[in-house]
């Protein structure tokens, strides 16, 4: 059984899913495509052999579908969102992150509950090989008591890349560094260490033209005691640098760099003199064409939708909903000028507001 399929915004994050889309045509077929810009429309309708829309509305009406991908900028996810769960009643796979507000995010939560639709939001870092033995032997206790969770990421974008479209480094559909680029490793350090207790952070722009951060540094605490840091930037020049985890515990400590968090730079454990038979297979993330883990990550999704069979990295519902709460905590304490403990209600943070 193929799942029908709809696509609502044919921008940059949609070309990745279109390509896997044709790898994966034998599970999944690409009923219509829509998008406000009629050209874009074209190019992905001819791709994918589907029907072409404008209006989102006309396209769920006329035609049969299961499931819905968004892929449209992340301050607009709650309003279309909730017309594709409450009007449409149709599976939602979202882009990340799920919303800009938290208010918002739980929206479309509770509205998948209610009316017993699964939704599903793209964190397919968490599909990383690295990230799938580190999350398994944490969880085993290998590393006994954790004590840091960093995370790091210096990337460059330059003024070109946020003025390829307006909605890019506003606050109302975008927000910045943090935001953006950086859900993934917010939602890498609540995914392994759980429940944030506090945060702390400090931002600002500097070489770009944008109303977000192109810099932010903060602090968090865990319930568990852990303390964690997070550089978030797309200041480097002239390129991207790295992307590192780094996680120590009374018992071991490990590394996850990469690109994107895909290769295991470190691994040692107390005990274990050769850890090698642990992590065999699972170093680095093989080749792919249209990438590892966000291939795995979306063909899991499609068993999720079909079968229900859950893979167990899957953000799916109010998974989303913790590292949403991370980064608002930080945007809110660089806002205020002070350590925010959770739960809080955000005043300041502009993320997600004007929409």
């Amino acid at each position: 059984m193929r799942l029908k399929l709809a696509l609502i915004g044919c921008g940059k994050a949609a070309e990745r899913h279109l390509k896997i889309y044709q790898a994966l045509k034998d599970e999944v077929e690409v009923v219509a495509v829509s998008d406000l810009n009629p050209e874009r429309v074209k190019i992905f309708s001819e791709a994918l052999s589907a029907k072409p829309y404008t209006d989102f509305q006309e396209m769920l009406k006329r035609e049969p579908v299961d499931v819905v991908d968004l892929a449209v900028p992340s301050g607009l996810h709650k309003k279309v969102g909730e017309i594709i769960l409450k009007k449409f009643r149709k599976h939602l796979l979202v882009e990340k992150p799920l919303a800009l507000t938290l208010k918002d995010a739980e929206t479309l939560v509770n509205l998948a509950e209610r009316y017993q639709l699964k939704l599903v939001t793209i964190f397919q870092n968490r599909a990383n090989l690295p990230v799938i033995k580190v999350k398994e032997l944490l969880d085993k206790g290998f590393f006994g008591k954790i004590v840091l969770l960093s995370v790091k990421f210096y990337w460059s974008r330059r003024q070109n890349y946020y003025d390829s479209a307006s909605w890019r480094g506003t606050w109302a559909y975008d927000g910045g560094a943090l935001a953006q680029q950086g859900c993934h490793f917010a939602d890498m350090m609540t995914y392994l260490l759980g429940e944030v207790e506090s945060s702390f952070a400090k931002m600002g722009t500097y070489l770009v033209n944008i109303e977000a951060e192109d810099l932010l540094v903060g602090t968090v605490k865990f319930k568990n005691g852990a303390l964690g840091t997070i550089e978030a930037t797309t200041c480097a020049r002239p390129k991207d640098i790295k992307a590192e985890v780094v996680l120590l515990g009374e018992r071991g400590s490990a590394i996850i760099g990469g690109f994107a968090m895909n290769r295991l730079d470190y691994l040692s454990l107390e005990g274990v003199e050769d850890p090698t038979p642990l992590i065999e297979g699972y170093r680095e993330n093989p080749q792919h064409p249209l990438g590892y883990s966000h291939f795995s990550y979306i063909k899991s999704v499609f068993e999720y939708f079909k079968k229900g069979e859950r893979a167990p990295y899957l953000a799916v519902g109010e998974d989303a909903l913790p590292s949403l709460q991370l980064i608002i905590g930080l945007y809110e304490s660089a806002e205020r000028g002070k350590e925010i403990h959770f739960p809080f209600k955000p005043r300041y943070c502009k993320l997600g507001k004007g929409v």
